[in-house]
C-alpha cells in the first residue's frame, strides 16, 4: 500500500472526524489538528517550537514558561481516544498521534490497547509510605465539606438571603427535591524526589497535569522525568473555593433537608453519572472545571486559549487575559464566569468560577447579589444563561465586578462530548 494512498485514508478518517463533531468546538483545538494534519500529509513531524510559533503564535523563549503545546497535543490525544472509544468505535483502524511525536498515524485498535498497557507499565511508580504530614495537602478539602455541613445545621431563617433564595437563578435549587451535588475544583498534585527511589521531598503542581493518567502521559513524553515524578493520590483544594463554598452554601440550606442526598464531591472525581442524576454547583477555579469542562464551553459564547487565564469572546474576537499575582499591594485584573446550564436529564448545573481567587470570590458576590441575578436572567433564555466578569483586586482580594458580557445558553450540542457510561469529551486541560 503506498505513501499516497495512507494519506488518502489519513484525509478521510480526519474529514469524518471533524464532521462527527468528535474533537468538539474549540477553535484552538481544531487548528491544532489541521495544521498537524497538514504537515503529516507533507510527510513531516515538526517540532514543538514549530507548532509552539505556527499554532500558538508562540516563540522559542515561551516554552519555557508557557506550556500550550503541550496542554493542547494532550486535549487532542484524549478527543481522539474519546471518539474511538464512542463514535468511532466500530472503526478497523485508528487515526492517532503517538507520544514523543507530533505527526499522525494509523494502528489497528488491539495496536492502540499494547500501546496503553506499556504506557501503564512504564509510567507506574511504586507504591510508597506517605508521611502524615502529606495529608495536610486534604485540608482545604476538609474545610470546605465541613462548612457545607456547618450550613446545614446552623442556617437559621432570619439570615437575610430571602431575596437571593427566591430569585429565578436560586429558586429551583431551593425548591427541588433531586438530588444536589455540590462540585469545589480539586487540584492533582505529585511527588517530587531529589534521586531516584528516594522519598519525595516536596508536593508540585504542574498545569497541565491533573490526574495520575496526565501524569503517566507526561512521563511517556518525559521520560527524563520518571525518576524524579512520582504519584502520591493527592488533590488540594484552594482556599479561595472553601471562602466561596461558605459564601454559596447558605443559599440553598432551606432547601436540603427535603432532598434524598447532598453529596460533596470533589471535580477530580466527578462522573459522567453524577451529572444527569441531579442537580449541581460548581464551585471553584475555570480550570479547575474537571469533567464539566466540556458542557461549559461546548456551545459557549466563550472560549479559553492556551490556559484558563486566557478567555477569547467568539462573538467580538476579543481576548481577555488575566494578570498573574503580584506584590499583594498592586491592582491586578482577573474574570470571574457566572453560568446556569441545562443538564442533560432536565436537572441544572450552576457554575460559579473565577480564573483566579479574587475572580472565584467575586463571583460568589455575584450570585448572592438578586439585582445583578435578575440581570443575568433577563439576559438568558428559559432560565439559562452565562455571563463574564471583569473583576478588580488587590492580593487575594475582590474589590469590584464589572459586567462584560451576558446571553442565553441552550442545550443544543452542550453534551454530545461526553460519554454516559465513559469519560469526559473533554477531560483535563
Amino acid at each position: 500500500m503506498g505513501e499516497t494512498d495512507e494519506f488518502e485514508r489519513l484525509s478521510a478518517a480526519a474529514e469524518h472526524i471533524k464532521m462527527s463533531g468528535g474533537l468538539g468546538r474549540s477553535r484552538m483545538l481544531l487548528r491544532l489538528f489541521d495544521y498537524l494534519l497538514e504537515r503529516t500529509l507533507r510527510g513531516e513531524s515538526p517540532k514543538e517550537v514549530e507548532v509552539a510559533s505556527d499554532v500558538f503564535g508562540k516563540s522559542e523563549a515561551d516554552l519555557l514558561v508557557d506550556a500550550s503545546v503541550r496542554v493542547y497535543v494532550h486535549r487532542l490525544r484524549k478527543k481522539l481516544d474519546d471518539y474511538y472509544a464512542t463514535l468511532g468505535a466500530a472503526e478497523t483502524e485508528r487515526l492517532t498521534l503517538p507520544k514523543g511525536d507530533y505527526r499522525f498515524r494509523f494502528v489497528a485498535p488491539d495496536e492502540v490497547e499494547e500501546e496503553k498497557e506499556l504506557e501503564l507499565a512504564v509510567g507506574g511508580g511504586s507504591i510508597l509510605r506517605r508521611p502524615a504530614t502529606w495529608l495536610l495537602a486534604l485540608a482545604g478539602l476538609v474545610m470546605g465539606v465541613a462548612m457545607t455541613l456547618a450550613a446545614i445545621q446552623l442556617w437559621q431563617g432570619n439570615d437575610g438571603l430571602g431575596a437571593v433564595r427566591a430569585s429565578a437563578a436560586w429558586a429551583p435549587f431551593v425548591d427541588s427535591k433531586r438530588t444536589l451535588t455540590v462540585v469545589p475544583g480539586d487540584y492533582y498534585i505529585m511527588g517530587e524526589r531529589e534521586k531516584a527511589g528516594a522519598d519525595p521531598s516536596r508536593l508540585v503542581r504542574e498545569y497541565a497535569v491533573n490526574s495520575r493518567e496526565d501524569l503517566d502521559a507526561l512521563l511517556m513524553d518525559r521520560p527524563d522525568l520518571r525518576d524524579k515524578l512520582v504519584d502520591l493520590n493527592l488533590y488540594y483544594l484552594p482556599v479561595s473555593t472553601a471562602y466561596a463554598l461558605r459564601s454559596v452554601m447558605p443559599i440553598v440550606t432551606p432547601g436540603l433537608n427535603g432532598r434524598h442526598a447532598v453529596p460533596v464531591v470533589p471535580s477530580s472525581k466527578l462522573t459522567p453519572v453524577d451529572l444527569k442524576s441531579g442537580d449541581i454547583i460548581y464551585v471553584g477555579l475555570m480550570s479547575g472545571l474537571g469533567l464539566l469542562q466540556q458542557p461549559v464551553f461546548a456551545n459557549s459564547r466563550f472560549d479559553y486559549g492556551g490556559s484558563f487565564d486566557e478567555l477569547i469572546d467568539t462573538k467580538t474576537g476579543k481576548v481577555y487575559v488575566a494578570d498573574p499575582p503580584e506584590d499583594g499591594v498592586t491592582a491586578r485584573r482577573n474574570y470571574a464566569y457566572v453560568a446556569m446550564l441545562p443538564g442533560p436529564g432536565g436537572n441544572r448545573i450552576f457554575i460559579i468560577a473565577g480564573t483566579r481567587d479574587p475572580a472565584l470570590l467575586q463571583a460568589a458576590d455575584i450570585v448572592n447579589n438578586p439585582a445583578m441575578l435578575d440581570k443575568l436572567e433577563k439576559a438568558g433564555k428559559d432560565g439559562y444563561f452565562e455571563a463574564l466578569f471583569a473583576v478588580d483586586g488587590v492580593g487575594d482580594e475582590n474589590l469590584r465586578g464589572t459586567l462584560i458580557a451576558a446571553g442565553p445558553r441552550t442545550v443544543e450540542g452542550m453534551w454530545d462530548g461526553v460519554s454516559g457510561d465513559g469519560g469526559p469529551g473533554a477531560a483535563g486541560n
